[in-house]
């Protein structure tokens, strides 16, 4: 007893009991850092991967079902809804199996769980439809819902994503909940994914405190003088990791995860690192690399055009930008499916990487377009043997399953040493010369000087015409329509005109295309439809007996959601009947249209009484099916079937056709385009309802068009001066 008294009071005891003091709070302090700091990157990791889960969860969704949703994303491109492009949402939020296996995917890229729900509107809960869950038994997991008193409802019910823990079978998982939008941007449903079990992501956290609570208990009784040696030696893995775990976050490329061979508890925290480094490459991946072709997408390609860019104007490395598109692309869909078409697009790719070669960048940025980056300081002329060599390639028939595909592509060229001072002014020169290029197609342009002057020169035109409209400078002149058989009236079209105060006459042929590519038809449109109903009021007072007005109709003007309101407000306006009016439209109505769609708008104008036209029949895509079923009351044959006709037996055949099916049909008829009068008599020998054309006369203004009526209906009728 004496003794064990001693041992307790004496100087080794004392020391010893210093020293443990002084370890132990070293220790302490040490662990408590090293802890914290685990803490602050344990969390930050679960924040940024539940992050990129959402981001690739939406970006996988909306692009396997692209025809159904798009995704709506805040300005740092974080999810903030994804909405229908389709107005019912039945048939898109109920369980398909694509929907199966679009969230098997998602969970498999994410190492989590996936789950879409559809809002039930009599409960007001979004009842889950789809999930990656499974029973032990490989089944399907109960029904469930979330409702009010869930973490997620508020957020999701007032149409906001909801980022946190949310409860799943007695646990809590890290999930982000995107609400699903429909049309009108109301909520629909849900997509919910996430990263796991709340108490697995931060295990190692836990399991790291534990042991560091044994290892200071074990080091203070074993061994004081070893304390703070051990305990510096044991921590040192701990700042590294930690240290690594900051590089991983702030997107520096730290190497290789240190300590993943280690079979403890370090070990563990660094295969975990490991892990996390895996999904944030698989994440880079799936945001630079194109999923159809697996070349370079649209973010990769602007970086590298940026890097190229800088290169060539400090005279490190001269590159030459290429931009290819393929020529009349959207036909191959339509003709032979999406499938072949994204098939076609894989073979693309793949000729374009043959032959740029290994030193070059080729990307795929959207639909049919492609770009390729050549950093070899190639000159002019071997850019364009280059670019005759892609053409030339892609001349080269493609065996798909549907058959043998052709296609052909147009190309613009930028050096960009030359002719870009930034990545933006890059790509638009590429643009403006493929422009050029896809005039004619099938051919590769460079940039140059003259055509930004002409692209300056489109903008200019654009916000001139802007003004003519809103000023009503547009004035409309009108073509007779003629019975060639007796010289009568039975119609006028009225045709834009435009007289700019400065500029003089300006063609319908350049301001048109320009009002179409700026988004000014639909007022153009208007505006004439107005003139023409102004002047069918006119002539009424004035007692000329015009038959009707034609007015050509674009289809983005169609189909707009007022136009048929439109059309009524102007025939009220001006005390018209619908008879007075003739809506002529193209063939181009008929294309990437239901006929449900068609069939509604027309018969709705119908009801009004305006008479229908398909304008330039036979020069484009018509359905014979359509033509019966459709309420049209007259047919525009295309002038290309007229020019030459009195010598052309091919084109007499394929016209007589034409009329023949017209009138089996039960439509008018009117043929464009006629100028002399041979052609005239051909065409009434053969049978129509009327000609419209030069040779009986021009477009005119309004004031002449009486006088230009009377002159035609007391001349000989073409097919009578040819006999006389």
């Amino acid at each position: 007893m004496p003794r064990l008294i001693a041992l307790l009071t004496g100087i080794t005891s004392r020391i010893t009991t210093r020293l443990v003091l002084i370890v132990s709070v070293s220790i302490l302090i040490t662990a408590t850092l090293g802890y914290v700091k685990l803490y602050e990157v344990t969390a930050t990791n679960s924040s940024i991967r539940i992050d990129r889960a959402a981001r690739a969860a939406v970006a996988l969704f909306t692009e396997q079902l692209a025809s159904e949703y798009v995704a709506v994303r805040d300005q740092d491109g974080r999810p903030e809804a994804i909405r229908l492009t389709v107005a019912s949402t039945e048939g898109s939020l109920t369980f398909r199996d694509e929907h199966d296996a679009l969230l098997k995917e998602i969970g498999s890229v994410n190492q989590g769980a996936a789950n879409l729900f559809r809002l039930n509107p009599e409960t007001r809960a979004f009842d889950r439809f789809a999930t990656t869950f499974r029973k032990p038994d490989g089944s399907m997991p109960p029904p469930m819902s979330i409702g009010s008193g869930h973490p997620a409802y508020d957020n999701l019910i007032n149409n906001r994503p909801h980022l946190g823990e949310v409860p799943v079978m007695g646990r809590m998982r890290l999930a982000y909940l995107t609400p699903i939008q429909a049309t009108t941007g109301a909520v629909a449903g849900a997509l919910a994914v996430d990263v796991g079990w709340v108490d697995d992501l931060v295990a190692a956290k836990t399991e790291l405190r534990t042991q560091i609570i044994i290892a200071a208990i074990i080091i203070v009784l074993l061994a004081a003088a070893f304390s703070a040696f051990s305990m510096a030696a044991e921590l040192k893995p701990l700042r590294v990791l930690a240290k690594y775990a900051e590089d991983l976050a702030a997107e520096t490329p730290p190497g290789a995860v240190p300590y993943e061979n280690r079979q403890d508890e370090i070990g563990a925290l660094s295969q975990g690192l490991q892990r996390v480094v895996a999904l944030q490459g698989k994440l880079a991946n799936l945001a630079y690399t194109d999923d159809l072709t697996g070349l370079h997408n649209r973010g990769r390609y602007l970086n590298d055009l940026d890097i190229a860019l800088r290169e060539s104007l400090s005279g490190k490395r001269k590159w030459t930008l290429l931009h290819l598109d393929l020529d009349k692309f959207k036909q191959i869909n339509d003709a032979y499916g999406q499938l072949a078409g994204d098939s076609v697009l894989k073979m693309v790719a793949w000729k374009i990487t043959e032959i740029a070669g290994d030193g070059s960048r080729v990307a795929h940025l959207s639909a049919d377009h492609f770009t390729l980056l050549i950093g070899d300081g190639s000159s002019a002329e071997q850019v364009s043997r280059l670019a005759e060599k892609l053409l030339t390639a892609l001349h080269q028939p493609m065996q798909m399953n549907v058959g043998e595909v052709r296609v052909t592509a147009s190309i613009g060229i930028v050096l960009l040493q030359h002719d870009a001072n930034d990545a933006d002014e890059a790509h638009r020169n590429a643009g403006l010369a493929l422009r050029k290029a896809k005039e004619t197609g099938d051919r590769a342009i460079f940039f140059s000087s003259e055509l930004h002057d002409e692209f300056e020169n489109n903008i200019r035109m654009e916000r001139m015409l802007r003004v003519a409209i809103a000023e009503r400078e547009i004035e409309i002149h009108f073509q007779p329509q003629i019975n060639p058989s007796n010289n009568e009236l039975t119609g006028v079209e009225a045709l834009a005109r435009w007289i700019h105060p400065a500029d003089g006459p300006i063609s319908p042929g350049l301001f048109i295309p320009i009002a179409e590519a700026g988004g000014q038809i639909i007022d153009l449109g208007t505006l004439v439809l107005d003139l023409a109903c102004e002047q069918a009021a006119k002539w009424h007072a004035q007692s000329f007996d015009f038959k009707h007005i034609s007015v050509n109709v674009s289809p983005i003007q169609l189909w707009q959601p007022n136009f048929v309101a439109i059309v009524k407000d102007a025939l009220t306006r001006h005390n018209l009947s619908g008879q007075d009016i003739c809506i002529e439209i193209t063939e181009g109505v008929f294309v990437d249209q239901s006929e449900q769609r068609i069939q509604k708008v027309l018969s709705a104008i119908r009801e009004l009484g305006v008479l229908l036209s398909l304008d330039d029949f036979g020069s484009g895509y018509s359905s014979l099916g359509y033509l019966n079923r459709l309420p049209f009351d007259q047919l525009k044959v295309d002038r290309s079937f007229v020019y030459d006709i009195d010598t052309d037996l091919r084109k007499q055949k394929v016209l007589r056709g034409i009329l023949e099916l017209g009138r089996g049909l039960g439509f008018n008829i009117v043929v464009e385009g006629a100028e002399t009068s041979e052609e005239v008599a051909v065409i009434n020998n053969m049978g129509c309802d009327a000609i419209q054309g030069f040779y009986f006369a021009r477009p005119a203004p309004a004031l002449l068009i009486p006088g230009v009526v009377n002159k035609i209906a007391r001349s000989q009728p073409a097919s009578e001066a040819l006999t006389a």
